[in-house]
């Protein structure tokens, strides 16, 4: 066994001596970064031809884009112009919606005078402070200013609501709904209620121009709804 192990250490020690004076030198890549030295003497043809090309093209495709683009605005704005003439012209016609369309202007100015002269009572009615002034003139004077200033910031702080609320209600509305979904819809209930008029009074006592007010209120209300529901789940 001893020397079975000599043997074996004598047979590695060989190995060992061979491997050590037969060895091979192998050359092995490697990359290295280097400044980048510009050739003066090249003058770049390859490149400019290849760049003025993509110039060209990049051009040309744009134009293309832009043209249709304007096509497809001008055929859109076209095809909303069409709708809209045909269905006012039909409106015009249409004896029903003209009178909805009149009671409803009519009950809205029906509605300020009322306002109006509730404001004017509500005045009144404060300015009967100054009858306790002995002072006829300034009884007067205080009766008139009092009466000027409460309608004048009852009517005032109402219009500016309504103006506010409306500036709102178009900022939201342009935000919100601004497309071309919109506009169908808009186009597409217009004409539902000016051609079936008729019809819808039939089914439900209501005033045309006030149902086409509550759904543009309905399809604003579900849009606004939607985004968010989609937002949450994104």
């Amino acid at each position: 066994m001893i020397e079975e192990c000599q043997d074996k250490i004598c047979y590695l020690t060989q190995e060992r001596d061979y491997a050590r004076t037969h060895q091979k030198i192998v050359e092995i890549p490697v990359e290295k970064q280097v400044l980048y030295e510009k050739c003066e003497a090249c003058d770049r043809t390859a490149y400019q031809n290849a760049k003025a090309k993509y110039e060209t093209q990049k051009e040309r495709l744009a134009g293309q884009y832009k043209a249709k683009t304007v096509m497809f605005q001008t055929t859109l704005f076209l095809l909303a112009w069409y709708s809209l003439t045909t269905t006012l012209f039909q409106a015009v016609q249409s004896d029903v919606f003209l009178s909805d369309c009149k009671s409803f202007f009519h009950d809205a100015t029906s509605f300020i005078q009322t306002f109006i002269g509730w404001t004017i009572a509500a005045g009144q009615s404060v300015a009967q402070i100054s009858t306790k002034i002995p002072n006829e003139i300034i009884a007067g004077m205080v009766y008139w200013i009092l009466l000027i200033l409460i309608v004048g910031i009852c009517v005032a702080g109402t219009g500016i609501l309504a103006i506010l609320i409306e500036i709102k209600v178009i900022a939201l509305y342009r935000e919100k709904c601004w497309d071309v979904i919109t506009l169908l819809m808009i186009l597409t209930s217009t004409a539902v209620i000016i051609y079936f008029g008729e019809s819808i009074k039939k089914i439900m006592s209501i005033n045309l121009l006030l149902l086409f007010v509550l759904l543009q209120g309905v399809y604003v209300g579900l849009r606004c709804y939607l985004k968010v529901w989609l937002k949450k789940r994104l």
